[in-house]
């Protein structure tokens, strides 16, 4: 991450889907969920670098490991791998400059396969 990221302006959009990584979490990866930053946007813990899209399974870049600010979380095609599985994406702003994209939420810390982040509104 470019450390700390500029909230962007928040719109809800539909979602995409896509195909999967391999993942193996541990159960402090597990734990947690999002919580308000008081500015619209919402603190996450990505567990690994996560893969970023638009609509219609389209990759356009990367987020970075670490504490990363989302907007809101909505449904979309399934993304599995091994046993981590989920439809549920949340929508932030990358660190390859894309602004208003997808990171499925098998890459956040907290909630489990198929279930949405806790404390992450839906969009």
């Amino acid at each position: 991450m470019f450390g700390v990221r500029r909230l962007a302006l928040a719109g809800a959009a539909t979602v995409l889907g896509l195909g999967t990584l391999g993942l193996s979490a541990t159960a402090a990866d597990a734990a947690g969920g999002c919580s308000a930053n008081g500015n619209g946007t919402y603190n996450c813990h990505v567990w690994k670098n996560a893969p970023t899209f638009r609509e219609n399974n389209v990759r356009v870049g990367t987020l970075y490991a670490g504490d990363n600010y989302f907007y809101c979380q909505a449904r979309g095609t399934e993304m599995s791998d091994g046993q981590y599985h989920n439809f549920w994406y949340a929508k932030t702003d990358d660190d390859s400059g894309n602004r208003g994209v997808w990171v499925n939420v098998i890459y956040l810390s907290g909630g489990g396969n198929d279930e949405p982040v806790p404390g992450l509104p839906y969009c």
